[in-house]
């Protein structure tokens, strides 16, 4: 008994006692150390890009507009005629066949231009500055008008 109590006032005088409960304790948290270290993995591989993409989505989704070029998730390609809280109706042939989905169903939006449209209404002024001629059609194109 008298050993054991010199060893702890004096220092340990056995080869490597420190080390040996450094790598009992390093053993025993491996599996925990492990478990974290894929956790995280799995969380920049799998779920930060999908919440990345769930973000994009909702932000397509709020900024549809009509007359923007879809494509629904089943395929149909169409141009939307009417938005309502969460349905859009597309126009989907030149016969006008209006078809409605979710806004969920729409995998693809490519926007209709807007730098166009602008540059035509002001080609569209005459020179006297009279106001621009008015533009029928559906979904925003310009109709011809008959002038008489």
């Amino acid at each position: 008994m008298t050993d054991s109590l010199k060893l702890l006032f004096e220092g340990t005088t056995t080869s490597n006692p420190p080390q040996t409960s450094t790598m009992d304790m390093i053993t025993s948290y491996y599996p925990l150390i492990m478990l974290v270290f894929l956790g995280v993995i799995f969380y920049f591989m799998l779920i930060r890009p999908q919440r990345k993409r769930d973000k994009e989505q909702k932000e397509m989704m709020s900024k549809l507009t009509v007359g923007d070029k879809v494509t629904t998730i089943g395929g149909l390609v169409g141009v939307i005629a009417q938005i309502k809280d969460d349905e859009v109706t597309i126009s989907t042939s030149v016969a006008n066949t209006l078809v409605t989905y979710t806004k969920a169903a729409i995998q693809t939006v490519e926007k209709r231009e807007s730098s166009s449209s602008a540059s035509s209404a002001s080609k569209d002024k005459d020179a006297d500055n009279e106001e621009p001629k008015k533009k029928g059609g559906l979904f925003g194109k310009k109709k011809d008008e008959e002038e008489g």
